[in-house]
């Protein structure tokens, strides 16, 4: 894990310090996953709690955390990020659940790297209930291991912008991908970016839309190759990535499943786990509550 903090950065003042230990081998049922959000409060305030009130009424079981796959609002302390990250702490006091950030490239990697327990590969507590996860950390949840592991290429990189709108920790690097994997398997990986061949629709977007610009093309190219090979070399049963903007599965013959996850405002910005047998379920505005959660689309295949 890298410590050095980019001396271009102009966001490394300190976040609020609530007093609360992680909990890295929690006991739980039942999660959600969730895309970008893009520190939309709209979405915030209004969307996610709609679709949650439309899937889970007082009688059913409730999720307990909420795993969040990057581009979050985690910046340059500016008044909006602050009252979005305020407005994330209420809403995971009012549910119930705790939120867990795999940081994406928009996620200002030199603010979070100030801090010295992200620093040293240890969870940084944002504010109450709202963790972000280092690259490569690895916790328990409902019996279930999982690695986090985010960053990815940013599709424009001006040198003006540099420690603004991207970071040159946003790369995940050959090394922490190797350390990953000598790391073990997990059942569930979280990222920001896609692995190659994780989802056809993810894979045929991308090339319909190549990025013009060949360096850029071929540095985010690299994040998807370093994803890739995390992704063989921990063979998870589920991975969980944003990042494309777009709904998308990828079931292979080896039982392994990839979803993509859309951004704010769109379809497909939310998942329920199921972690007893690792089923899976899109979550959409339109539905009633209901007494359980049916249609799950993913089966455990291990046995």
């Amino acid at each position: 894990m890298g410590n050095g903090v980019d001396a271009r950065s102009s966001d490394s003042a300190a976040f609020s310090r609530p007093t609360s230990v992680f909990d890295a081998d929690s006991s739980e049922e039942l999660v959600l996953v969730a895309g970008d959000w893009h520190s939309d409060l709209m979405h915030l305030t209004s969307v996610i709690p709609g679709i949650l009130n439309a899937h889970f009424s007082s009688q059913t079981a409730q999720p307990t955390t909420l795993l969040h796959l990057g581009d979050f609002s985690i910046g340059s302390g500016s008044r909006s990020a602050k009252q979005f990250l305020r407005k994330a702490a209420e809403l995971a006091a009012s549910r119930g659940f705790r939120i867990l950030i795999t940081p994406g490239n928009h996620d200002s990697w030199g603010r979070l790297e100030s801090r010295a327990d992200f620093a040293r590969g240890a969870p940084t507590q944002l504010a109450e209930r709202v963790w972000a996860l280092p690259r490569g950390f690895r916790f328990r949840i409902g019996g279930r291991s999982v690695l986090s592991f985010g960053g990815a290429g940013s599709i424009k990189r001006p040198l003006e912008a540099e420690g603004r709108s991207w970071w040159r920790r946003e790369m995940p690097t050959a090394a922490e991908v190797t350390t990953s994997v000598l790391g073990g398997g997990a059942d569930i990986v979280l990222t920001h970016e896609a692995p190659i061949g994780g989802s056809k629709r993810v894979d045929a977007m991308l090339a319909r839309r190549p990025l013009r610009n060949l360096e850029d093309r071929a540095y985010t190219q690299q994040g998807r190759q370093r994803i890739t090979e995390l992704w063989d070399g921990i063979r998870p049963q589920l991975l969980f990535h944003g990042h494309h903007h777009l709904r998308a599965e990828g079931h292979h013959d080896d039982g392994r499943s990839v979803y993509s996850l859309n951004q704010n405002q769109q379809p497909g910005n939310l998942i329920a786990l199921r972690l007893s047998d690792l089923n899976v379920r899109w979550l959409d505005g339109s539905q009633r509550p209901t007494l359980q959660l049916p249609t799950w689309v993913h089966r455990d295949r291990s046995g």
